[in-house]
């Protein structure tokens, strides 16, 4: 068993980063996948969920929501299954703080003996019957300006031919030379299986690459690794992540959100096995028609090696995103029935590429 919780689950990404005692780990996190120019100094926790104003509307739930002391918003998701449309998915989120900085109208109602005239910037209805009598002002000045909004997207997959981890996204002009055409809502996509710690520019010696290498290892460790020893910041996530250190209600929330990754695991699994008796039983039927016995026992064969190929490149293409060349022909040169039950079997532990181009070797 694994001595710390996955932070790339539902629960483990809260407990980490989503509890006012963790909220230094937050604003580390933030901060480092930023980059601001002027990084923050403090950050509140805001609600997980915002509440429809009617029963119609859909609800809005994030892993985290912080507001810094000028009221700009920063959201921040984990998303560890592929989405087709996540882009569409961090826009709709980003709407709830775009709309709850509305200013609302303030609605007094005065007595007055005869009409008055309303001061600037205010609306004035009058009301029936006794329209002499009384009226209510409804401030009206507001001019649109809005805090700025920061989505932060933490994924377990690739997705739109990334090569950097931490990716930018702006809303551009179509036109050349594709200006900038808003710069208060920042859409930041980190991919975890793109981060490589052997590579140069992801040496541990950087903050940033501290935190995608433990949102990527941790389940993996049983201790903190050296480079994080010296850094309070992690110290402090290390023990918050340890499982010993949670409550016994947390465990039982920690073991159901694993049981979910696992039952979705073993449907996948089932689906592959399937495919694998499907093979079968049309090799064999190709065979017959055929009429020869090598035409069976190679019909067999043939049919349930092209039937793990296809599961082999259905599961990582949707956890991992567009497959590779090198992977692929990897994928189309495998004939060893073994090797495929082996691959599938780590499928959860395979978060990158060059894993699995190791498992295929």
């Amino acid at each position: 068993m694994s001595r710390y919780i996955d932070p790339t689950t539902d629960f483990g990404f809260k407990k980490l980063f989503g509890e006012e005692a963790n909220i230094d780990l937050t604003l580390s996190l933030i901060n480092d996948v930023l980059a601001l120019k002027t990084p923050l100094l403090a950050l509140s926790l805001s609600y997980q969920e915002r509440l429809p104003e009617t029963l119609g509307e859909r609800k809005g739930f994030y892993d985290v929501v912080c507001r810094d002391a000028e009221g700009n918003h920063f959201l921040v998701e984990m998303q560890k299954d592929r989405l087709t449309f996540i882009r569409d998915r961090m826009l709709f989120y980003a709407t709830f703080p775009i709309v709850e900085q509305a200013k609302k109208g303030k609605h007094k109602r005065y007595a007055y003996p005869s009409p008055s005239p309303a001061p600037p910037g205010v609306l004035v209805i009058r009301d029936a019957p006794s329209l002499l009598e009384s009226e209510v002002l409804m401030e009206t000045t507001w001019d649109y300006e809005l805090k700025a909004i920061y989505c932060i997207a933490i994924l377990g997959y690739t997705f739109n031919g990334s090569t950097k981890v931490v990716n930018f996204n702006s809303l551009r002009n179509d036109d050349p030379p594709h200006s900038l055409f808003y710069d208060k809502l920042k859409i930041v996509t980190v991919e975890l299986p793109l981060f490589d710690e052997r590579k140069p520019e992801y040496n541990l010696d950087r903050h940033l690459n501290k935190w995608l290498y433990f949102l990527k290892y941790l389940p993996l460790l049983d201790e903190m690794p050296e480079p994080f020893k010296n850094d309070p910041i992690f110290r402090k996530a290390f023990r918050v992540a340890e499982l010993a250190n949670l409550t016994a209600k947390e465990r039982r929330e920690h073991e159901m959100n694993l049981k979910y990754i696992r039952d979705k695991f073993a449907a996948l699994k089932t689906s592959h096995d399937e495919g694998w008796a499907k093979g079968r039983n049309e090799g064999k039927i190709e065979g017959k028609i055929e009429g020869k016995m090598e035409g069976k026992i190679e019909g067999k064969i043939e049919g349930k090696i092209e039937k793990g190929r296809d599961m082999l490149r259905l599961l990582f293409s949707q956890k991992l995103g567009p497959i590779p060349q090198e992977i692929a022909g990897a994928i189309s040169a495998l004939t060893d029935e073994t090797k495929f039950d082996a691959i599938v079997a780590q499928f959860i532990k395979i978060n990158d590429w060059e894993t699995l181009r190791k498992y295929l070797e």
